[in-house]
């Protein structure tokens, strides 16, 4: 059933098989530096190679006796098409170290083959050969990776026991040391809370901050732990080359088999107290300490005494709910995405269109390719400073460099030619343009210099230099005339987009503007004759080759793409948590992920769980102070989050008082008199008094006149209201209610003046809108990077660094118009996670972008990756009937497509 032709998926632009499990673990082991073959060893291994060519290559070592490395072994299987380099570029001692990876012309030169090189990984070899040799070659690779490491392991055996698991004494003491280092940390934060010297993290209450504290505080003995123990095994325990190879297992793994198993969470926090105010009754009442809530100091080695091993039951168990219940969620929304797609089909003219001849994309995933034919490929004119652009690309034959002579074939011809230096020149001028246009493209992704393009024309190029056999040092013998027209000729006949009309001139250039600008980079004139040394075969071969690839790149009319995209969005939703507990990070700014917030998206929820926004300030590079200040205008404040307290006074003399504290001040009130103020025989006798915080009036910029001034405009009849000096010790607010003349005609009487004032005490605290916009319940500064230009004309984008940080506001609750509307804010760069206020604020267009983003987010939340094509379709059928429609029986299904 063709099972070759599905090596590489259309969900990830990358291979679905690869080596996995013994063969994984065995080509690890076969390729390590201490790893020999004898004469016997490699002649019955050379049997298992497929078509074997009878050559047996030369020893790696000939005196006392012959030896063969594993390496050697390898490289007969893998074909010699593939060249991969994944080097570490820090460091020049790598290949001592067999770290990074290289193979040239199918030989493994260091490096250790893992998960990521023969595995089922986008750019691994399985990738390569696949692209290059097709289904048949890539097959081959697997089958003769298998046969062959199967046989070598056959004789060399893998095993794991107990003995992989033991740590050595001074490790067992280390690990203790750390444990107790935290644990005595945690000691202190009890005693911290205890005193009630806890300051609180913003956001947080006094309780969530000792949790999060002490959460921190466990987490990090495990993590030390785990990297004490990791360092101290041998490079030859079994646990290690599993877990480094990508067999099975992972370092958390083998720490917990080793150091601690570490602390156990129950949704999301630590063990709950399920007895009263305990966990246990093996513990005493109110025992915050890291065992009673369920921290296991023990290794898996070393066994869990009673209470671990229930709390580990119970966080155990947690994840097998979790696991049956994620089954029905995914399972449901995968059918929902299916239904919504399922009648999405590619056609003839290059759009996509449902059964009833809409068209939901004028062009297949926006350049109208097929996911399986592009790959992760590097553009290098991105980020290049002006200098280093100009070196790399601009040659001028006025006054040629001295290379252009001595290794260039007609370097003293072409000195001076014009028409060559037209020609030159031009195309000097088209890559300044792309690398003006590519950056503004991607401004949104900063520095990323990977881009998921087709036709890896650098391997193409490598490929060519091998078939022809050019040397590093040969002389080219291409002129400018040879070269800039035929690559001229190839980028006019790459069209996407059919038509003579503007529109579909300028669709065809958006579709292929990122590809076009790759590929005149990396065939620039300069680049062939000076890096590559090309001559004019193998140039000749390259723009043949790439043609011949690109024709073959497109997407096959027909072709089910919807189907396709719901199954590439559906299949990782089932890998997903349902619960995606403690986000990474300090602030209680909490965000939905997993299953229930793809389920939010797909059903357009209105009223989302944890609504944010991204505030951005409308200076290129704010800073704190910035930051600070819009916060607080930001930030929603009522008169409960600067008050410290209030009482309830019975104060009989309204131009005296019997708090002592406030003597003074109601004394100097009294003395100048205020004509606005109500007539003293109308108040009340009783006295509501608000002790504002002065911290928290400081904190958020508010003065006590400001307070007292809104409560005035709020109740400009009913209260009188006095208040302390700015400078007073304690900042308080007197109010009195003030009655309208007579009382109690209607015989009921008013009600009781103290009840009256409770009533008010809870309905100032809570409505009155000190200042902010209502909805936007806390505002976090956060410390962002931003991508600057440096004077050079490179482009930086470096966390930390000063001169591209950013600070901007991460709010918790989302008003995206009324905060657009507060001065200072940036409008273009703001964003909320709340699809319906996109739409509401800025229309379809940004909410689909939202959406993109959005789902993206979610999908690439766990590491995994879908191409963006399904995405951008399946919201393009949430919008392109020009509102946003939900993929539920009330969205999509409302729409007029027949029974068929």
């Amino acid at each position: 059933c063709l099972v070759p032709l599905n090596i590489v998926s259309p969900q990830k632009n990358g291979p679905l098989m690869g080596i996995v499990q013994d063969s994984l673990a065995g080509v690890y082991k076969l390729c390590r530096r201490d790893t020999f073959l004898t004469k016997e060893q490699i002649m019955n291994s050379m049997l298992w190679v497929p078509n074997w060519d009878g050559v047996i290559p030369q020893p790696a070592i000939l005196k006392p006796r012959p030896r063969w490395t594993g390496k050697q072994l390898i490289s007969m299987v893998i074909p010699k098409e593939v060249t991969l380099h994944n080097g570490t570029d820090k460091k020049e001692d790598a290949p001592l170290k067999d770290e990074g990876i290289l193979i040239q012309a199918g030989q493994l030169m260091y490096g250790l083959p893992t998960k990521k090189i023969v595995g089922a990984a986008a750019g691994g070899i399985v990738h390569i050969s696949y692209n290059e040799l097709g289904a048949e070659g890539a097959m081959a690779f697997l089958n003769g990776v298998q046969q062959v490491v199967t046989y070598w392991l056959l004789n060399n055996g893998h095993s794991i026991g107990i003995g992989d698991t033991i740590p050595d004494k001074a490790t067992i003491e280390k690990v203790q040391v750390h444990i107790d280092e935290e644990k005595a940390e945690v000691a202190r934060l009890t005693a911290m809370a205890t005193a009630n010297e806890l300051e609180a993290l913003p956001g947080m209450n006094v309780r969530a901050t000792f949790e999060n504290k002490v959460s921190m505080a466990l987490n990090q003995a495990r993590d030390k732990a785990g990297t004490t123990t990791q360092k101290s095994l041998k490079d030859s325990n079994n646990a290690v080359t599993m877990a480094s190879s990508g067999s099975k297992g992972s370092s958390i793994n083998i720490s917990q088999m080793t150091a601690l198993v570490g602390q156990q969470i129950v949704e999301g926090k630590r063990i709950p107290f399920g007895f009263k105010y305990r966990t246990l009754p093996h513990f005493t009442k109110d025992d915050y300490s890291p065992e009673a809530r369920g921290f296991v100091e023990n290794s898996y080695l070393r066994g869990l005494t009673p209470s671990e091993f229930f709390f580990h039951a119970m966080a155990g168990r947690e994840g097998l709910i979790d696991t049956a219940v994620k089954t029905a969620e995914t399972g449901y929304i995968q059918r929902r995405l299916v239904k919504a797609l399922e009648d999405l089909s590619a056609r003839y003219d290059g759009t996509v269109r449902n059964s009833l001849g809409d068209v939901v994309q004028f062009l297949y995933g926006e350049d109208g390719l097929d996911a399986m034919c592009i790959e992760k490929q590097k553009l290098g004119i991105l980020n290049m400073s002006n200098a280093a652009f100009k070196a790399k690309y601009r040659l001028d034959l006025a006054n040629p460099p001295e290379w252009f002579k001595s290794d260039y074939e007609f370097g003293n011809e072409l000195t001076g030619d014009r028409p060559s230096m037209a020609l030159l020149d031009a195309e000097w001028e088209a890559l300044l343009k792309d690398r003006q246009v590519i950056r503004q493209i991607n401004k949104a992704k900063m520095n990323e210099e990977m881009m998921q393009l087709p036709l890896n024309i650098t391997r193409i190029i490598e490929s060519a230099k091998r078939v022809f056999n050019v040397k590093a040092n040969d002389r080219s013998n291409l002129r400018p005339s040879d070269v800039i027209p035929a690559v001229q000729n190839l980028l006019d006949h790459m069209k996407i987009v059919r038509g003579t009309d503007p529109i579909s001139l300028e669709a065809d250039a958006n579709a292929s503007i990122l590809f076009k600008g790759l590929l005149r980079s990396r065939l620039a004139f300069k680049e062939v004759v000076k890096e590559h040394r090309l001559n004019k075969l193998a140039f000749d071969h390259v723009i043949g080759e790439l043609q011949n690839r690109w024709d073959r790149a497109f997407v096959s009319p027909g072709e089910m793409v919807g189907v396709l995209a719901a199954q590439s969005i559906g299949e990782p939703a089932t890998q997903m948590t349902l619960n995606t507990f403690h986000f990474a990070g300090v602030s209680s700014k909490n965000v939905t992920l997993g299953v229930p917030r793809l389920k939010e998206i797909l059903n357009l929820a209105k009223n989302i769980k944890t609504p944010s926004m991204a505030v951005y300030l409308n200076t290129p590079l704010a800073r704190q102070e910035q930051a600070k200040k819009l916060r607080s205008m930001v930030e929603y404040t009522n008169l409960r989050s600067v008050t410290a307290v209030t009482e309830i006074y019975y104060d009989p003399d309204i131009q005296s008082t019997n708090i002592p504290e406030d003597m003074d001040m109601v004394e100097s009130y009294f003395m100048i008199p205020d004509d606005t103020q109500v007539s003293i025989d109308q108040q009340s006798r009783w006295l509501l008094r608000i002790t504002l915080d002065r911290q928290k009036l400081l904190d958020k910029e508010i003065r006590i006149d400001d307070v007292a001034q809104r409560i005035k405009e709020e109740y400009p009849t009913d209260l009188a209201v006095i208040f302390s000096d700015n400078n007073a010790d304690e900042q308080v607010i007197r109010i009195r209610t003030v009655s309208a003349g007579d009382k109690d005609e209607d015989g009921e009487g008013r009600m009781e003046d103290d009840v009256m004032l409770k009533r008010l005490e809870a309905h100032l605290l809570d409505t009155l809108t000190l200042r902010g916009v209502n909805g936007v319940e806390r505002a976090f500064l956060t410390k962002g990077t931003r991508l600057v230009e440096s004077p050079d004309g490179a482009l930086l984008a470096i966390k930390d660094d000063p001169r591209c940080t950013q600070w901007y506001l991460d709010t918790s609750g989302s008003a995206l118009r009324d905060v657009l509307a507060v001065d200072g804010v940036d409008a273009s760069r703001t964003y909320t996670n709340d699809l319906w206020q996109v739409v509401e604020v800025f229309g379809i267009e940004a909410a689909r972008s939202a959406l993109v983003k959005e789902l993206t987010n979610v999908l690439a939340f766990d590491g995994s990756y879908v191409n963006h094509r399904h995405i951008a379709l399946l919201t393009d059928v949430m919008t392109y009937r020009g509102s946003i429609s939900a993929v539920t029986r009330h969205g999509i299904n409302r729409a007029d497509t027949g029974a068929l």
